[in-house]
């Protein structure tokens, strides 16, 4: 056989954990947290298979034997999952939709604590690495899972409606990133792959090497085995913007034929923005089999996530705006198209061409570099001492760093401090067209933007942030095997967890003027600023070599650039040199932010299985008790900058029952009922205790900036019911529905608080209500063997996910008492993927396609009037072919992002688009080589 062999053994135990064994091998470990398949009551059988076909027998047996709704995605073989990044891998499962940046799927580095999956619509999704809890230092609950090398996972689990075995932390489901095992495979394995990347909008190379050894040792104190893997990688990436607006109503008169309710944009902006990411992982594991009855084993992972950013923007900057009375009439407007042109307006009263005066532009330049590692310790003992009871001891240290350094560097063509865009000295007429394929805007007088002579240099900034998180857990959990009756079998375990994370973060900035740094930006208006004829080696020449594929600014304009160093803190420190300022080197008080939290887990699931009605039916019945305590230790700084320090204590309670109910209809036909309570924590930012007071306002308002170390936790209630037919052993069809009740979402607000006697008007996150969330899910999946010759190869997977949600957020519209139903943010009602598959011989492909209705971005967009920002629908087009050439060497290519797709945000309606974005097309080749 090519490739790697795959024996799957029919026991639902093990396939539930997608680990591959020979007979007489003991099960992996649970850890109290992964999933469990009660025993098939059909005969074991093996079966070995390969590549594609494998990756789909093995996960459809995972689906089929769970005792809980699950989904998973297979490695075709040793580090071939069938996407190139673990987070894209993903987007590949019914009910999971992926956030995309930077050329992957991935989440915004500014945030880093929004999860870049959610599954049903929920970004409060547990992680789990071999079932064990994970979370990053980056202040989230979540796994870094763009810093995984998916050449290092054999495998992953979605876990939908968890039972009360699977550990709490997510309302949206659970996902379980899987390493290989040295007892996974019944003798030695030694692989290596060797891959190259080109990246098209950039014009880079990146690529990986990656290597597996595995093997297995009869020894006089039993059976041992060994396995090392390990992933190095590079990618490149360059993602280009164009934004337009906000729009805004413009002048009655000034624009000859305009509709009545006619709205154009106040300028225009892009950005180029650039850079890499490496990616380092290790897997080690040691399993040994003293006895029949005992396994242990010990496994270590680790990865380092490196991802290096150059962010260039060059913005209208007009300081203008429309201005409303209290009855909402315009008394100013800040819209200015120029007088006598021609503009073209869309059916809602959106321009779509036209030309804009008095524009005048600043450009921004913000590095910045992350480095980040997880490592992971564990150690598990599964003994068997009876064949009616099993015991399972599991320890894990996860010890997790998450570093970054930021910077800031502006030039403008404003020459002094107070300008607007009608008094500064370079002002430009703009003219933009938005109704192609690209998007563009063009100034007149290109001379204007790439003139050095016209900027000046006025505002720079640095930050930087250094988190560390440790968790230490201990879990045990047993399980005994009754003899007949209704109740066959009854499962229970406990857990202790102890986290801590420590957050250290600043933000620093300083505006320049020829009277010299000023951390207040409070110079007098008129102030000259400081040109950039004094320090010409500040800027350089843009945008990037055909920049939206050349279709804008092409005369060229000008973006910031920083001095020589070693890295972006030892460039940020020698921008601020140039200008005798200092960059904030250490953490003060309010930067500084410590938390501890304990979990006391007790769990219980009786199972159960019979015939009711001549149906075979089996399931279990359970509850997962958890009680924390959490602490959270910061400072609270008054106005005058004092500081004093806070800690919050905040302990609680919950149950969390669990049903689930499978009934078997035919040989091949299946239906489940699962229901389970959740909850998911707020984020270790938002539960950050540092508190800010204001000076008061012109108005005598107190105002403040707080975390909410009070939070509770966001709790559901959900159901599902499927129906599954299994019609061969890669072919299947299964639907779904489900419903979940969510309650005590977040969101940011105002609320009262009371500080040294005085209430301030404190800007924080608060529990705002509830929600639902229910929807429908369709997966297909076949094989076409029935075909003559070449065709039989043929195969298809294919699923459709429908998902209808509603928030209340009181503090959607801005000063209203009134609760706003809205759908979740980066939820797409409807989402499918159509995936064709081709095995034949020493060949296979993959043609998948990725398709997302739109969806709400962001509850507070970059719109006026208060208007949510949404992002149109987009797809993706990924392929890949591969050969083997040998029994032992394989070479493959593939090809993502092949439709070039443009992805579009806009305010409120299709019509006032906002953005648009483009990506690399990214095309690899890979050599493996397994033995």
């Amino acid at each position: 056989m090519r490739g790697v062999q795959f024996r799957l053994m029919v026991s639902a135990s093990v396939a539930a954990l997608g680990v591959c064994a020979t007979a007489g091998s003991a099960t992996a470990q649970t850890s109290g947290s992964t999933a469990k398949a009660p025993a098939d009551t059909a005969a074991v059988s093996e079966i070995v298979v390969t590549g594609v076909r494998a990756s789909l027998r093995s996960a459809q047996a995972i689906k089929r034997n769970a005792d809980q709704v699950v989904d998973s995605i297979q490695a075709q073989d040793i580090g071939k999952l069938p996407d190139a990044n673990t987070t894209e891998a993903l987007q590949r499962v019914t009910g999971v939709q992926i956030q995309r940046r930077y050329g992957e799927g991935a989440t915004d580095f500014d945030h880093r604590t929004q999860p870049a999956i959610a599954v049903r619509g929920l970004t409060q999704v547990q992680n789990f690495l071999d079932g064990r809890a994970v979370y990053s230092a980056s202040g989230g609950r979540a796994f870094d899972l763009e810093g995984v090398p998916p050449e290092l996972l054999a495998g992953i689990d979605v876990y939908k409606n968890a039972p009360a075995n699977i550990i709490e932390g997510g309302v949206g489901g659970a996902v379980n990133l899987r390493t290989r095992l040295p007892f996974d495979s019944p003798k030695r394995v030694l692989s290596a792959t060797f891959r190259g990347n080109y990246y098209d909008r950039v014009r880079k190379n990146g690529g990986s090497i990656s290597g597996l050894y595995s093997d297995r040792f009869d020894t006089s104190i039993g059976e041992i085995g060994v396995l090392v893997n390990a992933v190095l990688s590079k990618s490149r990436y360059r993602q280009d913007g164009f934004l337009a607006g906000p729009f805004a109503a413009v002048q009655p008169g000034s624009i000859a034929s305009a509709p009545a309710n006619a709205q154009i944009p106040y300028g225009f902006e892009i950005y180029d923005d650039t850079g890499d990411r490496k990616r380092l992982g290790v897997a080690a594991a040691v399993q040994w089999k003293p006895s029949d009855t005992l396994l242990l084993t010990a496994q270590y992972q680790r990865t380092k996530y490196w991802f290096n950013r150059t962010g260039a923007y060059y913005y209208d900057f007009n300081n203008r705006s429309n201005v409303t009375d209290a009855n909402g009439n315009v008394t100013s407007y800040g819209t200015d198209p120029l007088p006598g042109a021609s503009f073209a307006f869309n059916d809602e009263g959106y321009a779509t061409k036209g030309a804009l005066q008095n524009q005048t532009f600043e450009t921004g330049r913000y590095d910045q570099q992350l480095w980040s590692q997880s490592q992971n310790f564990t150690l598990n003992a599964a003994w068997t001492p009876t064949e009616r009871f099993k015991a399972n001891f599991d320890a894990q240290y996860l010890k997790s760093y998450y570093n970054a350094d930021r910077n800031g560097h502006v030039l403008s063509l404003y020459s002094q401090s107070g300008q607007t865009g009608l008094t500064a000295p370079h002002k430009s007429i703009v003219d933009f067209d938005l109704t192609g394929k690209y998007p563009r805007w063009e100034v007149r007088d290109a001379s204007v933007l790439n003139n050095p002579a016209n900027y000046t240099t006025p505002y720079m900034a640095d930050s930087l942030q250094r988190n560390d998180a440790d968790t230490l857990s201990f879990a045990a959990d047993v399980e005994y095997d009754l003899e007949g009756g209704f109740f066959d079998k009854l499962r229970g375990g406990a857990r202790y967890s102890d986290n801590s994370i420590d957050l250290r973060g600043t933000w620093h900035g300083v505006c320049i003027t020829t009277l010299g740094p000023d951390a207040n930006c409070s110079a007098p208006n008129g102030t000259p600023l400081v040109p950039l004829s004094a320090h010409p080696e500040l800027s350089m020449p843009g945008p990037s070599m055909r920049w939206f594929d050349g279709n804008t600014v092409k005369g060229g304009i000008l973006y910031p650039a920083f001095p020589k160093g070693d890295g972006v803190w030892a460039q940020t420190k020698a921008l601020y040199a140039l200008f005798g300022a200092q960059t904030q080197d250490a953490f003060g008080p309010r930067d500084l932010n410590s938390q501890t939290e304990k979990t006391y887990t007790g769990w219980a699931i009786a199972d159960y299985a019979g015939e009711v009605a001549g149906v075979q039916i089996d399931g279990g019945l359970g509850v997962r008790v958890v009680r924390t305590e959490a602490t959270s230790t910061g400072t609270l700084i008054d106005a005058n900058g004092g500081a004093s320090p806070i800690d919050v204590s905040k302990t609680y309670t919950r149950a969390l029952p669990s049903f689930n109910l499978r009934a078997k209809l035919t040989d091949t036909i299946q239906a489940r009922f699962a229901f389970s309570k959740g909850l998911a924590r707020a984020n270790f930012d938002q539960l950050s205790t540092n508190v800010t007071l204001n000076r008061p306002d012109t108005n005598g308002v107190l105002t403040a900036s707080s975390g909410n170390p009070a939070l509770r936790p966001i709790e559901s209630d959900n159901y599902d019911l499927t129906a599954e037919w299994y019609f061969s052993d890669t072919g299947s069809l299964t639907a779904g529905v489900f419903y979940k009740k969510v309650d005590g979402f977040l969101a940011s607000g105002h609320v009262d608080r009371t500080f040294n006697g005085q209430v301030y008007d404190v800007s924080t996150v608060v529990n705002t209500g509830s929600g639902t969330v229910k929807g429908l899910e369709v997966g297909y999946q076949q094989f076409f063997d029935f075909l003559p010759g070449l065709l039989g190869g043929l195969g298809v997977q294919a699923n459709y996910t429908y998902v209808d949600s509603s928030v209340t957020n009181p503090f959607f519209s801005a000063g209203s008492d009134s609760s706003e139903q809205l759908p979740l943010e980066k939820l797409s009602k409807n989402s499918y993927n159509l995936i064709g598959l081709y095995q034949k011989g020493p060949v296979s492909g993959r043609l998948a396609y990725n398709w997302r209705s739109s969806y709400l971005d962001q509850t507070s967009g970059s719109g006026a009037n208060g208007l949510a920002q949404y992002a149109k629908p987009y797809a993706s087009l990924d392929a890949s072919l591969s050969v083997d050439i040998n029994d032992h060497v394989a070479f493959s290519v593939d090809a993502v992002n092949l439709n070039n797709r443009m992805n579009v945000l806009y305010i409120g309606t299709p019509a006032a688009p906002l953005q648009y974005q483009l990506n690399d097309r990214r095309f690899g080749v890979a050599l493996r080589i397994t033995y």
